[in-house]
């Protein structure tokens, strides 16, 4: 039982985020041309209940030709209001979608809903170590529970978030924290999430937009380098300690890629299911992993730089669609790999890009990182998408060299800051720094299935290793990989294109690559 839990843990501190909850939410796609480019919203919340009384505003730019919006709500929650520009407009249902009536002839609206009701998704109450905690989670579409906006990656919006709760409890939420006041028995906090930076980041999909409710003991963090406020929403304090390195992860990522998006950090301790939720500006991460160490590892650490990195890769620069979910997930996974190279040494790097490549099933290894078609957001979130999309980040790197590689990433957040990144783009970025093309490395390893084959041949009596490699379609040749062998407790590096190597012993090796994923079979 204990290994298996170990086993589950580094798979969720390799891939961060979360597993497929239930989604009783059907809210609708985007429309073409819609943009929501800022929400105001207004939530007064009882804990007890989870029952919301709210206002929520949104700036919206449309095609002039547009007469119905279609924003997602779960029809749980009962739309007390509607005006668009100031004026009443009668709207109307259609399962979790409210349509509004927009003004012929304009390429802008505002647009205000009034609503009230217990959400049926999106947000729940969870107790750990005796402590309350009321959050909001949002991924696919379940910010729709209890937020009306336009559901999908390539929408991002600014956000200006307003909590009303009881004044015993704390709040913390995505963005950065502009008011905090009590009176009457209540506590009114106001967060702002937007871009950093006048070319930044337009603040955040809608699923990354969050919220948490409860006895929190706050623990400044200090700021980095950057300039970055750090500080922790903990149920108990006494865990700060675990995650004192934030603010060097923080400064380490930037170096990579540029200036962090948003203003603030935060992280914040909720009973959740899974790993973590990248919610911009305070990502949320499991409560009982605060606890929770492998020999050399502390994973509440690990499964922080996750969903630090996605404030780059997933929160401000956005995937195009759904099937572009790698791009989010794959550059988390592997920038997870890379901050314990530069933190703990190369050697540490290295041997969490074997976990990455060996902590997933064969079938997802195999499976096509992009689908070509998909039912649901939810079929797409596999090991795929987390393991071997940080795999094919690392055959990029290796494959354009060190500055082509860094190039395109911080090329993507400044280019990318405020439109969606498909994956068709993210090649031409990558071909643009690298002057080569790539068309054959994405063909075989992000749209194609199946993994190449490794032959390994172990010679007994000379102690040889020889390998050669089949059915890359020529994308390896000259890539500098290295092979992780093991005889018994002793373990090296090779570097994949010697083709052979001597080993100290005679016993019959196991052999992976590092960061590569690959079918080896020893004979």
């Amino acid at each position: 039982m204990r290994r298996a839990l170990a086993a589950l843990i580094v798979a969720a501190a390799l891939a961060g985020c979360r597993a497929a909850p239930p989604d009783p939410v059907e809210a609708p796609g985007p429309q073409p041309g819609v943009d929501v480019a800022a929400v105001q919203a207004w939530l007064r919340l009882d804990p007890a209940t989870l029952r919301l009384g709210a206002r929520a505003a949104l700036a919206v730019r449309h095609p002039d030709t547009l007469t119905v919006l279609r924003l997602g709500l779960d029809d749980a929650m009962e739309v007390r209001a509607v005006r668009v520009g100031g004026q009443p407009v009668t709207a109307t249902r259609d399962g979790d979608a409210l349509l509004v009536p927009l003004q012929p002839g304009r390429t802008t609206s505002s647009v205000e809903v009034v609503y009230r009701g217990v959400p049926a998704a999106g947000v729940y109450a969870g107790t750990w170590a005796g402590r309350r905690v009321v959050y909001a989670d949002g991924w696919p579409d379940r910010t729709a529970g209890w937020l009306p906006t336009v559901h999908h990656p390539s929408d991002p919006a600014a956000v200006d978030l307003t909590l009303v709760v009881p004044d015993s409890l704390g709040v913390v939420a995505s963005g950065a924290l502009v008011q905090d006041s009590t009176g009457g028995g209540w506590r009114t906090a106001r967060f702002r999430l937007a871009s950093a930076t006048a070319s930044g980041a337009d603040g955040a999909p809608p699923y990354t937009v969050a919220f948490a409710v409860g006895r929190f003991e706050f623990v400044d963090g200090g700021t980095t380098a950057g300039g970055v406020a750090v500080r922790h929403a903990l149920l108990d304090g006494l865990f700060a300690g675990r995650l004192h390195r934030t603010g060097a992860a923080l400064d380490t990522l930037a170096a990579l890629l540029g200036p962090y998006p948003y203003t603030t950090y935060a992280t914040v301790q909720v009973p959740l299911q899974y790993a973590g939720m990248e919610n911009a500006g305070a990502p949320f991460l499991r409560a009982d992993l605060y606890a929770e160490d492998l020999p050399g590892r502390t994973l509440i650490e690990e499964v922080n730089w996750h969903e630090m990195a996605h404030q780059w890769w997933g929160d401000a620069v956005v995937p195009a669609d759904w099937r572009d979910l790698w791009l989010a997930e794959g550059p988390a996974t592997y920038l997870t790999t890379e901050l314990s190279a530069r933190l703990d040494g190369e050697d540490a790097g290295r041997r969490f890009r074997v976990l990455m490549a060996r902590e997933i099933e064969r079938e997802d290894a195999a499976r096509a990182l992009v689908p070509p078609t998909y039912a649901d957001p939810s079929d797409v979130l596999t090991p795929t998408v987390y393991n071997k999309g940080g795999a094919v980040m690392h055959l990029l790197r290796l494959t354009v060299g060190e500055a082509a590689f860094w190039g395109a990433l911080r090329r993507v957040q400044t280019e990318y800051a405020a439109r969606p990144l498909s994956t068709d783009a993210f090649r031409r970025v990558l071909e643009a720094e690298s002057g080569r093309s790539l068309d054959a490395v994405f063909q075989r390893w992000v749209y194609s299935a199946g993994l190449p084959t490794l032959r390994v041949r172990w010679d007994r009596p000379t102690r040889t290793l020889s390998w050669a490699i089949e059915g890359d379609g020529g994308t390896l040749d000259g890539v500098p990989f290295e092979l992780y062998v093991r005889q018994g407790e002793t373990a090296v590096f090779v570097p994949f294109l010697d083709g052979v190597a001597s080993l100290p012993a005679d016993d019959r090796p196991t052999v992976e690559g590092v960061g590569i994923l690959l079918d080896v079979r020893v004979r």
